[in-house]
C-alpha cells in the first residue's frame, strides 16, 4: 500500500514524465502524392534502376486529420515519373480531381540499367485523371495522349496548360469538364525556337498570363492569354524572354502575382555538386520594358523545388544533396536539407534564414498548409532494406520576423519513389 501511495505522489509532482503523443499537425483537407516505382534514387547517379518488382507507380491521397493506421489514406495505380519536372501533378484548390503526367513509362522487364537515365528512359505521352473526391479511396478514371514526353502541367480552375517534348505540341491547352474529360483541346503556337523545349510553366494567379522556362536557351518568358467570350483562344509572348542561370527549371508566382520565383538547378538532377540558386523575376506585364531579373540567392545542392507560404513571407527549398548516392558509397542516404528563406514585402528579395538537415533520401517537393503553420515534404525512399517505402514528413513553422522550422515526430508512409505532392487547402 505504501508503494502505491508513493508512486501516486511522485506522479502528482511530475517526477514520472508524461508520454508524448506523436501526432501530425497539418491544417488542410488533404495531400496528394505521386510515387515512381520504376527506379531507385541512386539511378540518377549510376544508372542502375534497382527496381522492386512488387512496387508499382501510384498516387496516394491523405485526409486530415490523420489517424493511426491506414484509415483516411488511399492509393490508386497511376503511371508517373520522377524524371519529369516537379510539375507532373496538378490538383485544383477545390480538389475533386488530380491530373498526372506520364512523362516516362516503365522500362521493359529485362532492363536493369541505363548509361544515362535522363536521356534513355522511354518517353510517355499520356495525361491521367484521378477522382480524389473521397480522399480515403482515390480512383484512376482514364488517360489520354497529350504529346510525347510531357514535362509540366499547371491548373487554373478547370483550365490545364501542359508542355511536351513533341514538335507541334510544345504547348497544350485543355479545358476540362466536370469529369476531367477534355471539353476543349488546343495545341497552341509556342513561338519558340524549334530546338528548344518548355521545361516548366505556371499560371499567373489572374489566369491571364503563363510563365514558361526554356531548357536549351536557359530563359524564362511570359505568355499573355488571349480569350474570346471568356474562353482561351490563343497565347502571345510578352516582351522578350530573359536569361536565368545555367539550368532553370521549377518556377512559381507569388500569391499576388507581382513576382516570379525560379530555380536554377545548376545541372542534371541528382548529379550536381554545386549549390542551386533561386532567382526573382519581375515581369513587364505589358512588355513596355524588359523583364527584370534580381540577383540570385544560394539554395542547396540538388535542389528539387520550393514552396511559398500562403502569406508570401517565407520560401522553403528542398535539397537532395548527395543523399541519392549509391548505397555502397560512404555517407549515402545523408546530406539532404531544407533551406528556409524570408521573402521581402516590397521586392520579394530572399534572405536565407537557416538550413535544416533532412533524414530522407532525395526530397523533391514541399507544400505549406493553408495558413502556413506547417510544411509537408516528399521523401523518395529511406536507407532501409527490405520492402522500402517513400514518405511524407512534416515540419512546424514558427512565423514572424525570425521564422524557423521544427521537425514533427511522425511521418506518413506512401509508395516508394514519392516525388511530387500537392495540398488541398
Amino acid at each position: 500500500m505504501k508503494k502505491v501511495v508513493l508512486f501516486a505522489g511522485l506522479a502528482a509532482v511530475g517526477a514520472i514524465p508524461a508520454v508524448a503523443q506523436s501526432t501530425i499537425n497539418f491544417n488542410a483537407r488533404g495531400l496528394v502524392v505521386v510515387s515512381d516505382a520504376d527506379l531507385s534514387a541512386s539511378a540518377l547517379v549510376d544508372g542502375k534502376l534497382l527496381r522492386d518488382i512488387t512496387a508499382k507507380d501510384q498516387l496516394s491521397t491523405i485526409k486530415f486529420p490523420v489517424e493511426r493506421g491506414s484509415k483516411g489514406i488511399g492509393s490508386a495505380m497511376v503511371s508517373n515519373s520522377a524524371l519529369g519536372s516537379s510539375k507532373t501533378l496538378a490538383v485544383p484548390p477545390a480538389g475533386g480531381l488530380a491530373y498526372v503526367l506520364e512523362s516516362r513509362v516503365k522500362p521493359e522487364d529485362g532492363v536493369t540499367e541505363y548509361k544515362d537515365v535522363i536521356s534513355e528512359f522511354p518517353a510517355g505521352e499520356k495525361l491521367f485523371v484521378v477522382d480524389i473526391t473521397n480522399l480515403a479511396s482515390p480512383k484512376a478514371k482514364f488517360g489520354f495522349p497529350v504529346g510525347k514526353k510531357p514535362m509540366a502541367i499547371d491548373v487554373n480552375k478547370n483550365e490545364l496548360i501542359i508542355s511536351t517534348g513533341e514538335t507541334g505540341k510544345e504547348l497544350v491547352f485543355i479545358e476540362a469538364g466536370p469529369d476531367g474529360k477534355p471539353a476543349r483541346f488546343l495545341n497552341l503556337p509556342a513561338a519558340i525556337d524549334s530546338s528548344d523545349k518548355i521545361a516548366d510553366l505556371s499560371w499567373h494567379p489572374s489566369g491571364d498570363y503563363i510563365a514558361f522556362t526554356l531548357s536549351n536557351s536557359k530563359e524564362v518568358g511570359l505568355y499573355k492569354v488571349i480569350r474570346e467570350g471568356g474562353k482561351l483562344k490563343n497565347v502571345e509572348i510578352v516582351g522578350k524572354p530573359v536569361k536565368v542561370g545555367t539550368q532553370p527549371s521549377f518556377g512559381k508566382f507569388s500569391a499576388d502575382g507581382k513576382h516570379y520565383f525560379i530555380l536554377d538547378t545548376k545541372g542534371t538532377p541528382g548529379k550536381t555538386a554545386v549549390e542551386g540558386e533561386i532567382f526573382v523575376v519581375d515581369f513587364s506585364m505589358d512588355g513596355a520594358v524588359e523583364h527584370k531579373v534580381a540577383s540570385p540567392v544560394l539554395a542547396g545542392i540538388n535542389t528539387g523545388s520550393f514552396a511559398i507560404s500562403p502569406d508570401g513571407s517565407r520560401l522553403v527549398a528542398v535539397n537532395a544533396g548527395k543523399s541519392d548516392s549509391p548505397w555502397t558509397e560512404a555517407g549515402t542516404g545523408a546530406g539532404a536539407s531544407i533551406t528556409l528563406f524570408k521573402v521581402g514585402k516590397a521586392d520579394a528579395a530572399l534572405t536565407k534564414v537557416a538550413d535544416y538537415p533532412f533524414d530522407g533520401i532525395y526530397p523533391q517537393s514541399a507544400a505549406f498548409d493553408k495558413d502556413g503553420s506547417n510544411l509537408a515534404v516528399s521523401v523518395f525512399e529511406y536507407l532501409e532494406y527490405g520492402m522500402g517505402n517513400g514518405g511524407v514528413e512534416f515540419w512546424s513553422v514558427t512565423k514572424g520576423e525570425t521564422p524557423s522550422l521544427k521537425k514533427q515526430d511522425a511521418k506518413i508512409s506512401v509508395g516508394k519513389g514519392a516525388h511530387t505532392l500537392r495540398v488541398i487547402p
